[in-house]
């Protein structure tokens, strides 16, 4: 039985024996308003995440992302409108029945039978405490939130020292999973670097890093993105963290840092880039240069400017990390560039193209760095941001036929990374493999290099210290007002 199905009959039936079990009608029926709200957000959430209301869900409760998703998932948001209110009249009628034709005694055995059904792990009511966990974690100095962590010698960031290593080129590629590759139309270019670099199949996505804000956090700090607080848009008003980031390290060693993105208003990532240390560039760097897209730019446009980036900053002649986020990928269907129809064959649907599309432009961006003979000293990193929203199109269809993963791609050597591509990896293992495989000697530490027991499940350490982490995010913080 699908998963939606299975959450969907014990929340209607809770709603519906909760309700009757009250005489007032106008309670009854505001009962089944509070419910029918709870049921739809939990459908919403299955749908674009595939699980219960979390942690994720709750932090993009917030205006901005709100807008931005209606934005992007109109008909989702007039579907959902409709059942809301279809569901209101449904309930109510089906509450007023059970109370004529049900005796006191099975209503109550309904309801305890439907609470029951929903108490399991990672059920609704787990993920609902998963919030509690997060947004009321303790709040502890920054060293006494590392203890915790059993951080205890983690060198603070006036404390790092880093030796200069090679050049850095990091490509998040948006909601890219591992099942594009076995689509040999759609992914030619990938296909050929897995072939002819270091690729890691194995990297399971983690609480913390699936979502785009959450997993650039992630990847550049190596701290699963759980903040503690209520607030739906955490670190916004924070200026600085004092987590050492992959942008601390690097500046130590006198890189240039830049990160490119469509537009740095999108989920945030712009504030949270330069909360890291990086220097944002984005469509508002090239006012009128570039057709108008969906948050700024089209990925054409997007690995166009990291290509004119890498050209300056390899002319400087002073080391250089070049970060890169794309964005037509984005769920449901994707944001097609009308210039593609010219060198991309058509596709079955609409996702499918622009998939087509970003491999093309992707293989287009590591083949100029090939022939101008920057990877002699230059090491590249490609792997998605998180695994594709949404259900039901046909590209999750296909995508779900098969255990769903991200990667790693690098042109990295393995002795360097210090991993052989058999093993598991994480999203909070990125910064040290990013450090490692580019041959930067610091003495700066990450949560990963504490987990360092042979085939540790550091998935299930984030899951069992949700609370701790949130602590130390929170305790990081540094605002404006601190300085």
């Amino acid at each position: 039985m699908p998963l939606s199905t299975w959450v969907v009959l014990p929340l209607f039936i809770l709603a519906i024996t909760s309700a009757s079990l009250i005489g007032s009608r106008a309670l009854r029926r505001d009962t089944i308003v509070l419910m029918t709200v709870f049921i739809v957000m939990e459908l919403t959430s299955i749908y674009f995440s595939g699980g219960f209301i979390d942690y994720q869900f709750y932090v993009n409760l917030n205006i901005n992302d709100i807008i931005e998703g209606l934005f992007i998932f109109k008909f989702q948001a007039v579907l959902v409108i409709a059942v809301f209110f279809a569901l209101i009249i449904g309930l109510i009628k089906l509450a007023n029945f059970c109370r004529r034709k049900f005796r006191l005694p099975y209503r109550l055995l309904l309801a305890t039978l439907a609470i029951a059904s929903l108490s399991y792990h990672n059920g609704p009511f787990s993920r609902l405490y998963e919030i509690y966990q997060v947004t009321t974690a303790d709040e502890k100095p920054f060293d006494q939130a590392l203890q915790s962590m059993n951080m205890v010698d983690y060198p603070h960031k006036q404390q790092v020292h880093t030796l200069q290593g090679k050049n850095i080129i990091v490509l998040s590629l948006e909601s890219f999973e591992q099942g594009f590759f076995d689509f040999a139309d759609i992914t030619p270019n990938l296909r050929q670097l897995r072939q002819e670099f270091t690729f890691f199949p194995n990297m399971p996505m983690a609480a913390g890093s699936s979502w785009t804000t959450a997993s650039m956090y992630t990847y550049m700090t190596g701290m699963p993105f759980l903040i503690g607080g209520y607030s739906t848009s955490p670190l916004m008003k924070a200026d600085k963290t004092k987590l050492v980031s992959l942008g601390d390290v690097l500046q130590q060693a006198g890189y240039q840092t830049r990160y490119v993105m469509s537009g740095p208003d999108f989920a945030g990532i712009g504030h949270i880039a330069e909360l890291l240390g990086m220097q944002v560039i984005s469509e508002k760097n090239y006012v009128g240069q570039y057709p108008v897209a969906p948050f700024g730019l089209y990925d054409k446009d997007i690995l166009d400017i990291a290509q004119k980036q890498v050209t300056q900053l390899h002319n400087s002649g002073k080391p250089f990390a070049l970060f890169i986020s794309t964005i037509s990928t984005h769920a449901p269907n994707g944001f097609n560039d009308e210039r593609m129809t010219s060198v991309i064959s058509p596709k079955d649907d609409n996702m499918s193209f622009v998939a087509a599309s970003l491999d093309h432009n992707v293989g287009k961006f590591i083949a100029y760095l090939k022939e101008n003979n920057l990877l002699d000293d230059t090491v590249f990193y490609i792997f998605p941001d998180h695994l594709m929203m949404g259900s039901g199109t046909p590209t999750i269809n296909r995508l779900s036929e098969k255990e769903r993963k991200l990667y790693l791609l690098t042109n990295a050597k393995t002795e360097n990374l210090q991993k052989s591509t058999d093993q598991t990896i994480y999203q909070i293992d990125l910064p040290r493999l990013i450090l490692n495989g580019a041959q930067v000697n610091t003495n700066a530490k990450f949560l990963t290099d504490y987990l360092t027991t042979p085939n540790f499940d550091k998935k299930q350490f984030i899951e069992q210290n949700k609370s701790n982490i949130a602590t130390l995010n929170q305790a990081a913080q540094e605002y404006k007002q601190d300085k």
